[in-house]
């Protein structure tokens, strides 16, 4: 189970997957606006994909140049009942560790 990490500046695309242990596999995913997040069948949330990450990501001062330069990232993700809570961490050349916490709320079942 290796985590994958990529920013492709082109599609302007984000990506941050841990991979699935060997007694889980992908179940579906959650689509929330510009997030989209891959669920196990575990019902963990194993990876997350921002579309239009530049601006998504310029709201918690994190710019495009620091997202091209990306050496490291992680995330926490916890379910609750009412919604999803993510905490992003990413650590850039010569910026150190920047963080963004999400909340998508979840008004009804929402795995395909």
């Amino acid at each position: 189970m290796e985590k994958m990490l990529f920013y492709d500046k082109e599609t302007d695309i984000f990506s941050i997957h841990k991979g699935f242990s060997a007694n889980e596999k992908f179940k579906g995913n959650i689509d929330a606006g510009d997030l989209v997040l891959d669920v196990s069948t575990k019902g963990k949330i194993r990876g997350i994909e921002v579309l239009n990450a530049a601006k998504f990501f310029k709201e918690f001062n994190i710019s495009e140049e620091k997202l091209e330069n990306i050496i490291e990232a992680d995330f926490d993700a916890s379910i609750k009942p009412n919604g999803i809570f993510i905490g992003i961490t990413i650590k850039s050349k010569n910026c150190g560790e920047m963080q963004a916490k999400i909340a998508v709320p979840l008004e009804a079942p929402a795995i395909c």
